[in-house]
């Protein structure tokens, strides 16, 4: 009887870790697909470390980036759109290229929660400088 009690308990936890790693699939599986694909890390950082890979989802008034393998529901970071700029750009370098492809491109971005360096392929670099470029202006936002 406590061997079979022992079994049922042990058949519940494989069961619920089955179902835990079927809705972070999931969750993956509908970020790749909705969003913009990018490479982040916030700064400062050691150098070369710190990299994660995620989604990027835009709106109106600002940018979701959502962690790849992470069970949050929500953003991992919010980056408001008026106040964002792009200060810097480079190339990928040295222990980067085991994470990045050759043709990515490296951005510096200030916000006001902090800065960091995304990775950008050609058509997700394009996205986010027309996202960021077609903003209002800070007069405009006042107005409104």
């Amino acid at each position: 009887m406590v061997m079979h009690a022992a079994l049922v308990v042990v058949g519940v936890v494989i069961l619920l870790g089955l179902l835990l790693l079927a809705l972070v699939l999931l969750r993956v599986q509908r970020l790749r697909i909705s969003g913009s694909p990018i490479i982040i890390r916030y700064l400062p950082a050691p150098a070369e470390q710190g990299w994660r890979h995620g989604t990027l989802r835009y709106d109106d008034h600002e940018l979701r980036f959502y962690r790849l393998l992470s069970i949050r529901p929500g953003p991992s970071w919010v980056m408001p759109r008026l106040d964002t700029e792009i200060v810097g750009r480079r190339a990928p370098r040295g222990t980067e290229f085991d994470i990045m492809d050759a043709g990515m491109h490296v951005v510096r971005i200030h916000a006001p929660d902090g800065d960091a360096e995304f990775g950008f392929d050609r058509d997700a670099l394009t996205a986010f400088q027309a996202w960021l470029e077609s903003r209002p202006s800070a007069r405009r936002e006042r107005l409104l």
